[in-house]
């Protein structure tokens, strides 16, 4: 399933530049082409969000059982937030728990896949970073009026050390949206990677980050594996 022909030495050196890389090709052509199949068809998404100053999960049922009244008041506290550069509004699939038994198999080979040694190996090699230990996850589907504002990954308890993007869209126009835009420390704007098929983006949960604002004439979903590698005990 992962491409052989990856030079983790090569893409190490690039990754010491800035604390971020994109790996091209990760997977073997066919098994990405599989993934992606399976997030378009098999999955049922909840809606992950920000919203009365917490974090929410509703599922696809809560959000239809919601009245015209409701819809309208969530809207308009996702967009007062935004306005200030605060929250998210995505739908997505987390892999933990029962979600991850019940995911579809060619999905949890790839989740299995993420947490093998030879992953693990590879990205320690990339990020010279050695006690790596496990990767946390879940799929994700942006469409039009999706976003996830200005952050950082950097949370200690949870022990993040590395954040990846795993991407699964083809043909993705920039003018969509849906940009890994990333940002100096003051939140000045850096540069933006759009998402390509098949390249697993790896970078340091300390930069500055967000998925820009999908706009309306989106034609097709933003789907990616998001998470983080995680460290163990230190060696």
């Amino acid at each position: 399933m992962l491409n052989p022909n990856l030079d983790g030495g090569a893409l190490g050196r690039i990754y010491r530049q800035d604390q971020r890389v994109r790996v091209e090709g990760l997977l073997e052509s066919g098994f990405a082409d599989d993934v992606l199949k399976s997030l378009h068809s098999e999955l049922k998404y909840d809606y992950v969000l920000f919203s009365q100053d917490k974090n929410q999960v509703l599922s696809e049922d809560q959000m239809n059982a919601m009245d015209q009244v409701g819809r309208q008041n969530l809207q308009q506290d996702l967009l007062q937030l935004a306005t200030q550069g605060i929250g998210f509004f995505y739908t997505a699939y987390r892999m933990d728990g029962e979600n991850e038994q019940r995911a579809p198999a060619i999905l949890k080979s790839l989740f299995s896949l993420m947490n093998n040694n030879q992953m693990l190996n590879l990205i320690r090699e990339i990020t010279g970073v050695k006690n790596l230990a496990s990767a946390s996850g879940q799929f994700t589907r942006y469409r039009p009026g999706n976003y996830l504002t200005r952050h950082s990954d950097d949370i200690t308890q949870e022990s993040r050390q590395i954040a990846y993007v795993l991407n699964f869209t083809k043909h993705w126009h920039p003018d969509w949206g849906g940009l890994l835009q990333f940002y100096q420390k003051d939140g000045t704007p850096r540069d933006a990677w759009e998402p390509r098929f098949n390249s697993l983006y790896l970078f340091d949960v300390q930069h500055v980050h967000s998925v820009t604002y999908v706009t309306p004439y989106a034609a097709a979903p933003r789907y990616a594996l998001t998470g983080w590698f995680r460290r163990g005990e230190d060696k």
